[in-house]
Order: structure tokens, then C-alpha cells, then sequence
């Protein structure tokens, strides 16, 4: 596997810049219309309305979450391996950073499938 390029680094970037912007409608332009994506341990969700609002009510719960990149590859299939440390900022100042391995299928420009891997037992009860 190949260290990512730099428009791949790019498009990722400026995800998690909107994401952590909160800026759900132009979130929802990343996505294919039938994405599917597998946060942790919960089950799979499918749609880009879906995952959408998933990412809101994540969101809601948070002051910010910014996403370093640390580490990226790809293939040539569109399939992007990375890590990424997750800096989690809630509303009573509290700031934990966990790091998260994913892997993103980009498509026409479209995240289509999204797997997070991530121990999120540190924050658990900030986000139940």
C-alpha cells in the first residue's frame, strides 16, 4: 500500500475541516446517495440522509471535533487507509484526543463506504 497523494490528503482535510465546522449541508455534498458507514461498534448505517444525521447528533454533543491527520495510504481502487488522531472538545471544557484507524472508499469524488475504528470507552459518557 502507497502513502496517499496530496489530493487525497486534501480531500480528507478539508472533510474533517467542514465536519468539524458543523457545517452538515455541505457535509452531505462528500457523500454518495447510498454511502454506508460503520462507526465503532454500532451497527451500520446506509444513506447519505442517515449518515448525515448521524454526524449531526454527534455533533450536538460536542463543542468541536477536529481530526489530525497522522498517517495516510491508498490504493488504486479508491479504497484510503489512515489514521487520524480525534480531538474531542465538549461544552464543559473537558479535551481527549483518541487516536482512530479508518478506511474510506472515495468514488467520483463521494465517500461511498466509511469504516471508523476507534476505542471510544474514554468518552463514552459524553456521547450516550
Amino acid at each position: 500500500m502507497s502513502h496517499a497523494d496530496q489530493s487525497t490528503i486534501d480531500f480528507l482535510t478539508e472533510y474533517f475541516a467542514v465536519m468539524e465546522a458543523k457545517d452538515y449541508d455541505r457535509l452531505a455534498d462528500f457523500y454518495a446517495d447510498d454511502v454506508s458507514l460503520t462507526f465503532a461498534g454500532a451497527p451500520t448505517v446506509t444513506g447519505k440522509d442517515t449518515v448525515v444525521a448521524q454526524m449531526s447528533a454527534i455533533g450536538g454533543k460536542v463543542e468541536s471535533l477536529a481530526h489530525p491527520l497522522v498517517n495516510v495510504w491508498q490504493e488504486e481502487d479508491g479504497v484510503v487507509v489512515f489514521e487520524v488522531d480525534s480531538v474531542w472538545r465538549f461544552p464543559d471544557g473537558v479535551e481527549k484526543t483518541i487516536r482512530a484507524c479508518s478506511i474510506f472508499t472515495i468514488e467520483a469524488g463521494k465517500f461511498t463506504d466509511q469504516r471508523i475504528y476507534v476505542d471510544n470507552s474514554p468518552i463514552a459518557h459524553y456521547l450516550s
